[in-house]
């Protein structure tokens, strides 16, 4: 998952689409899984609730799919006017509809075969090797230079060459670095004080430039959330370094803190009509929010059009929304997509479709919370912790990025939940076994 998406990996073997390392690997692993669990006489242990969940959550993904291939007549349109090919039905099927299992699938085996200590160790190393992997490559991509970049020379800059040198675009990668950088400092509480200061250190301190060198603002805003959330809760004492490492961001990013600004500092755009002014301080909205405030308001009247069931996939440039918006900026803006998971996940599924994927993610955050606070094994504290760091920087990311239909940078997120699900369930085995001896013991006294 780390270089998959890297320009060097081949695309294809012997030029048959899909036929790729990923795919094959994935197929390998996939019905090695079926085979040796039906020969170790594993049961599917996953919490009731959840396999409904999850079920309603796949359901609501492939009825969008369909909804989208019955009338794709606003997409075609855009097509046309915009000069681009349309996707084919097969391209379609395989993007929207198989893609969005094939990333599951993983976390699914994780779940379901890590059985002992030694394999849970290999999973949540994988997990945070997955990330430090790629904040090496984003910094030996980006160079240390760019950290004294202007913040929108810093955002160019990774948005032409972390999707051209590393696969991953820059916003999605810096909502993967605000949460990694939390989990793997989870992982301190497993090691000694020699390995913290030798390697969790170093792995956070790399993650944390990583990020800075995305210039996503809604990933250093995640960031921030996450530490004030863990810092207050559990680790009260950092909040002492607070200081210190918003003086070293200053001193060694000094464009973070620039792209940080950028829109409230700055003189508003005097071609926006989408400025406010606060207390005589120009605040140009449009550059604030990258332009979102365009198309936020249009994404909610098609959601009042349609808000129980959706308009289906890819509503946004379906229903128009994407052409009427080029066509008013003169062509400055394009918006394929909402840019916030919630409103296109509700433009797609209306919201009885949002149901499930609400009470999914509660759930999750509700386990691995109660994980996190039980202070009995230290497993349950990191594992809590890893699966909280990923899943609440992709909800707040999601406010300003994301989707809610699973791609490829949120595998490590659905690896850490599927840990987190093995881990609840061990625990609520021990609990249960231990209930049982004190019962059998109080008959046998009665007795």
């Amino acid at each position: 998952m780390a270089v998959f998406q890297h320009p060097d990996m081949p695309k294809s073997i012997a030029g048959i689409p899909g036929f790729n390392h990923w795919n094959f690997l994935f197929l390998n692993v996939t019905f090695s899984w079926m085979v040796n669990r039906g020969k170790q006489h594993l049961t599917w242990e996953m919490p009731v609730k959840i396999n409904l969940l999850l079920f309603f959550y796949g359901f609501f993904i492939v009825l969008s799919v369909l909804r989208y291939l019955n009338d794709m007549s606003g997409a075609v349109e855009f097509n046309t006017v915009y000069g681009s090919e349309m996707d084919s039905t097969l391209s379609i099927i395989n993007e929207y509809l198989i893609n969005c299992f094939k990333w599951v699938i993983p976390a699914m085996i994780i779940f379901d075969g890590c059985r002992d200590r030694k394999q849970y160790n290999f999973a949540i190393l994988a997990i945070a090797f997955l990330y430090v992997l790629l904040a090496l490559q984003v910094i030996k991509a980006m160079k240390f230079g760019s950290l004294t970049l202007s913040g929108n020379s810093l955002q160019r800059k990774a948005l032409k060459i972390l999707s051209s040198n590393v696969g991953y675009h820059r916003v999605n990668m810096s909502m993967m670095m605000s949460g990694a950088f939390w989990a793997v400092f989870c992982l301190k509480e497993f090691v000694s004080k020699k390995l913290y200061l030798f390697l969790i250190i170093p792995s956070c301190c790399c993650i944390l430039l990583a990020m800075a060198m995305t210039g996503g603002r809604m990933g250093y805003v995640t960031w921030v959330c996450l530490g004030a959330f863990f810092c207050i809760l559990k680790w009260r004492k950092y909040l002492l370094l607070a200081p210190v490492i918003l003086g070293g961001i200053l001193m060694v990013a000094p464009s973070a803190i620039d792209r940080m600004e950028f829109g409230i500092t700055s003189e508003p755009d005097v071609n926006q009509t989408d400025t406010i002014n606060f207390e005589g301080e120009g605040v140009d909205t449009h550059s604030l929010t990258s332009g979102r405030v365009l198309i936020w308001p249009m994404v909610w009247e098609s959601i009042q059009e349609a808000p129980f069931f959706g308009h289906g996939r890819n509503s946004t440039v379906n229903e128009g929304i994407t052409l009427q918006l080029l066509i008013i900026s003169n062509g400055q803006e394009l918006f394929p997509h909402p840019h916030n998971a919630y409103l296109q996940w509700i433009e797609d599924n209306g919201f009885i479709g949002l149901i499930p994927v609400f009470l999914f993610y509660l759930l999750i955050i509700k386990y691995a919370w109660s994980l996190f606070k039980d202070k009995r094994e230290t497993i349950y504290v990191v594992t809590g912790g890893l699966c909280l760091s990923l899943v609440l920087a992709f909800l707040i990311a999601s406010i300003g990025s994301q989707n809610f239909y699973p791609r490829e940078g949120a595998v490590g997120m659905w690896a850490a939940m599927a840990l987190m699900l093995r881990v609840y369930i061990e625990r609520k085995k021990v609990e249960d076994k231990k209930q049982s001896n004190l019962i059998n013991s109080f008959i046998k006294k009665e007795v």
